[in-house]
């Protein structure tokens, strides 16, 4: 009998760790990118869009817009609000704000790959503040051991996890296995943190193509005060009852993420990424610069005797010991 529920317990804790979780991302909807397929003579519409359309009056109209061109030229939209449809000229428009797509889904949480299921972690956003829960990483044949495109992160207490594109984030960290891996936006993605301390090395994930890190860009644009300002919205946000996910995703788009539109790439494992926190910089490096960036990179800094290709990331840690 002990036997039996001792196994019934096991089982019980086993379901629990792979316990399913609604997984909820969330896609703007780009004003410029809207296809307008109805046509009538000269003038073309869109298919309704759900938003807010702000008036020069200071009023605004939520509802579902429909958006006309005529000759394509924009010219008015046509507001249903539910309870009646108001034609709006352009001219009397200030801002139209549409809503993001909503999408749920439920996420199994029980892959074979553990960096995938949800695992006790952290994020940093881009104002700075920094939320502890459960991360995943929403990995696909197109990402690398050391650089993937999505995480979702889950927070204290909730159910229901946020998904967050590659630059979103400033940072995320993950524990598996015991061991916290860390990892930094970067372009679009993030990239696997090699080293901490004053130096951060990383794989260079793109190759012909300068990038700069989410972290150095930015946090020191945003500027110290509208850290503060958009720390106070998040916490002013929970402490109304907000919701929480929805809280976060703001936050989290207070800060713009890196969106270089990056053209033709491949993936580089043949080059890595130097982030120096103190100077806010980052280089790249590879075996013929090797020696030529260290030698910079490391003035001022305690001899850590020379650089080696294939033990990069051993040199840099200890070079991290001595130099701060």
């Amino acid at each position: 009998m002990k036997n039996l529920l001792f196994a019934s317990c096991f089982l019980l804790a086993l379901s629990g760790n792979a316990q399913k979780i609604t997984l909820r991302s969330v896609t703007e909807v780009d004003i410029n990118t809207i296809p307008y397929p109805n046509s009538l003579g000269n003038t073309r519409s869109s298919q309704p869009q759900k938003g807010t359309v702000k008036l020069t009056s200071g009023s605004e109209v939520k509802g579902k817009i429909t958006f006309f061109k005529k000759k394509d030229v924009f010219n008015r939209v046509k507001v249903n609000t539910g309870d009646e449809k108001i034609e709006i000229p352009a001219e009397q428009i200030t801002t139209i704000l549409l809503d993001p797509i909503i999408y749920e889904r439920i996420y199994p949480n029980d892959f074979k790959n553990p960096e995938k299921n949800f695992q006790p972690g952290y994020i940093v956003l881009p104002n700075g503040v920094k939320l502890t829960g459960k991360v995943a990483q929403l990995r696909d044949f197109s990402d690398y051991d050391f650089f993937i495109y999505n995480v979702a992160f889950l927070p204290e207490g909730t159910t229901v996890a946020s998904t967050f594109k590659g630059g979103r984030l400033v940072e995320f960290g993950q524990e598996v296995n015991g061991v916290v891996n860390r990892w930094d936006g970067y372009a679009d993605g993030y990239v696997l943190r090699l080293t901490d301390g004053r130096f951060r090395l990383s794989r260079n994930p793109y190759s012909k193509t300068k990038n700069e890190f989410f972290t150095s860009v930015k946090n020191q644009a945003a500027g110290e005060l509208a850290n503060e300002v958009a720390a106070q919205a998040l916490t002013s946000n929970f402490g109304g009852g907000q919701n929480l996910n929805e809280s976060i995703e703001n936050a989290a788009n207070v800060g713009n993420a890196v969106q270089e539109v990056l053209g033709s790439i491949e993936i580089n494992r043949k080059e890595y990424l130097i982030f120096d926190t103190v100077e806010k910089s980052v280089v790249t490096v590879n075996k013929s610069n090797l020696n030529e960036v260290i030698k910079k990179m490391s003035l001022g800094c305690p001899y850590a005797g020379e650089p080696g290709w294939d033990k990069l990331t051993e040199y840099i840690n200890q070079l991290n010991a001595g130099c701060k």
